[in-house]
């Protein structure tokens, strides 16, 4: 029948192996197309619930799957599915030196800066780094 051909690599992904159960909805993620078939050919949520117990497919805890839970893992996949990955959308890390430091403008980093600009964030510099040991030795002695 269609629908075990379309549940049965649902239920060979959800198996339990020597490394333990995989994660449900990363599951559920890659199987989004399957389960959108099902629903597609009339299929209810319970009914898919029920031929996943059936088969003897359990969630990552052990539970059976429920509708509710089935509606809320698919809803979730389809929100991924047109999603970019989260490596694509990561905004690179700033280095600890950089703090405290506005970033300048994209096009300003290849354009020369002046001395007297130049000398004026050597002492801005100069006077975070001044205020920081002030405020660290002044703590320090409170709390003594």
């Amino acid at each position: 029948m269609i629908i075990d051909e379309l549940l049965q690599p649902i239920v060979d992904a959800l198996a339990r192996t020597e490394l333990g159960a995989p994660k449900t909805q990363a599951v559920i993620d890659r199987h989004i197309e399957a389960l959108e078939a099902m629903l597609g050919l009339g299929l209810t949520y319970k009914q898919i619930a029920a031929g996943l117990n059936d088969r003897g497919a359990r969630g990552r805890t052990g539970a059976e799957f429920t509708e509710q839970s089935l509606y809320n893992l698919i809803s979730r996949a389809r929100g991924r599915k047109d999603r970019p990955p989260v490596a694509a959308t990561r905004r690179p890390s700033v280095r600890p030196a950089d703090f405290g430091r506005p970033s300048p403008p994209s096009g300003a980093q290849n354009s020369p800066i002046s001395p007297e600009l130049d000398r004026f964030r050597q002492r801005i510099d100069q006077a975070r780094t001044q205020a920081a040991m002030d405020e660290f030795l002044f703590r320090r002695g409170k709390s003594r």
